[in-house]
């Protein structure tokens, strides 16, 4: 499934992010609108036929944000209940501070959600070492989180390898096994700005084969190409330089 990020297009009306995401579906190949921040995501002003996969925290009521957490399961019946009777696909979720909880409750915590839910649920790797599942908790063993279904963020993981190209390919080939969703997203290597995808930019022939092999794959940024449609705060910004 190819699916388009509401943080590539948002700081915009909700009603406008669902005319850019018709407009670029046939473009981008498009098969679902991931939720995300940046928007206010009130399911009832989405169509009910709209294939949706929803990324963190992110749903409101009107203006009032649904609480959600991982670490709290009492959370988590609202989100059942709104997405009961909608074509969800995933839910991706930001995996807690150390601090917080323990890995073997995130394990736990993940499994109960995803049966909750009755979607796939993955955790998505971190840029910052505060946070469960950033670089270091894949350094020397990573078959100590093998059992985690993973979202790829490329974006995180370039700054794990500080931009440098083989590395970042390096590490989605060692973690790609374990993953069922990616995120495709631009930066230089030192701050997570979800910048425009250059043209040629390494993984644009990797996309077809993610997709072929039923991985998620998502713009969490948009292609220079459609530069038009970046989120307005970016898209006000580079209109100024």
């Amino acid at each position: 499934m190819i699916g388009l990020s509401l943080t590539a297009i948002g700081q915009r009306p909700l009603s406008e992010c669902l005319a850019i995401y018709e407009e670029l579906k046939g473009e981008l190949a498009l098969d679902f609108l991931e939720l995300a921040v940046g928007t206010r995501c009130d399911l009832s002003l989405i169509p009910t036929d709209t294939p949706l996969a929803l990324h963190d925290r992110c749903l409101y009521e009107g203006t009032h944000k649904l609480p959600f957490a991982l670490a709290a399961p009492e959370s988590w019946e609202g989100y059942r209940q709104h997405l009961a009777s909608r074509d969800v696909r995933l839910l991706s979720v930001h995996p807690p501070l150390r601090s917080e909880m323990s890995l073997d409750s995130i394990r736990s915590n993940r499994e109960a959600l995803e049966s909750l839910l009755g979607i796939p649920v993955c955790l998505e790797v971190m840029p910052a070492t505060n946070y469960w599942l950033s670089a270091d908790d894949f350094r020397p063993q990573p078959d100590t989180l093998s059992d985690i279904p993973l979202l790829l963020d490329i974006s995180h993981i370039n700054l794990w390898a500080r931009g440098r190209d083989a590395e970042v390919r390096g590490w989605v080939e060692r973690l790609l096994p374990q993953a069922i969703a990616i995120h495709l997203s631009h930066n230089n290597g030192r701050s997570d700005s979800h910048d425009l995808i250059p043209a040629g930019i390494w993984f644009q022939e990797s996309v077809a084969e993610w997709h072929a092999r039923g991985l998620s794959v998502t713009y969490e940024s948009l292609p220079e190409a459609f530069a038009q449609y970046e989120r307005m705060d970016k898209q006000r910004r580079r209109n100024k330089q």
